[in-house]
């Protein structure tokens, strides 16, 4: 409810910080984003679907930008993205670091996380295109807790509370005279065995209702994959991709 309440806030002041500020362009919006997690853990031991019935459901994204004519700087994106998912398995049997799992657990994964993204954009006509850096917070945890737990059964938690730097790239085209665009954007980084690849792929539609505020309804795909390699994290490994289509609004000034 708060990033709710915060974006709206947001919306509302873009009119007057475009009176003090002619040359910025201002973004906020945020969607609806329908998740579906699939992968597993401990190198395939327990399938997240199948034995812990992780189910995520529909999570809510919210973001802010805005960018300037001023060449060396660049300009300033920040987006919120809530992404847990829980349940019950049962039969589950798992081992993490010598700790076994095992009987009827439950779990949680939360890959919640915040984008700093700092970016230049090539000035050219109806085409978008974007690169710069993300640096993404994580603020989440794997947990899974025996509820009826078989003999010499251990719970398993691990903290996901770390900076990821990421490159990033946007791509976008203006559709003349529909009010129509097409775009897609997309976050990566690979270390080893441990990366990840978050990308997202959209269109929106600009409705003619209110000069010089741009309101457009965005329809699209994103895709997240998220790897953890055990001899780099702590003796966790995990394979995780969530995904699904999402549905939102979007404002620019």
């Amino acid at each position: 409810m708060k990033k709710i309440l915060s974006a709206a806030v947001l919306a509302a002041a873009l009119p007057q910080a475009a009176s003090a500020l002619p040359l910025v362009d201002f973004y906020a919006g945020g969607y609806y984003w329908d998740q579906t997690i699939t992968g597993d853990v401990s190198n395939g031991q327990a399938d997240l679907e199948d034995d812990l019935n992780l189910d995520a459901g529909g999570q809510n994204v919210l973001y802010v930008a805005f960018e300037h004519p001023i060449p060396v700087v660049p300009n300033l994106k920040i987006k919120s993205t809530d992404m847990s998912s829980d349940g019950t398995g049962t039969n589950v049997d798992f081992t993490v670091d010598g700790n076994n799992v095992k009987g009827t657990v439950a779990s949680e994964l939360d890959l919640t996380h915040i984008d700093y993204t700092m970016y230049w954009s090539l000035p050219l006509p109806i085409v978008t295109f974007d690169f710069g850096l993300t640096l993404r917070q994580f603020d989440g945890s794997i947990t899974s807790i025996a509820t009826v737990p078989e003999a010499g059964s251990s719970d398993v938690a691990e903290d996901l509370d770390f900076i990821v730097p990421m490159g990033y790239l946007k791509a976008g085209v203006d559709i003349p005279l529909t009010g129509l665009s097409l775009g897609g954007d997309i976050n990566v980084i690979s270390i080893g065995d441990t990366g990840i690849t978050d990308y997202d792929l959209n269109m929106t539609y600009v409705l003619p209702l209110i000069p010089l505020l741009d309101v457009g309804i965005t329809a699209g795909y994103r895709s997240f994959d998220f790897e953890l390699d055990e001899d780099d994290f702590g003796d966790l490994s995990a394979e995780a991709t969530v995904a699904g289509p999402y549905i939102g609004l979007s404002l620019h000034l």
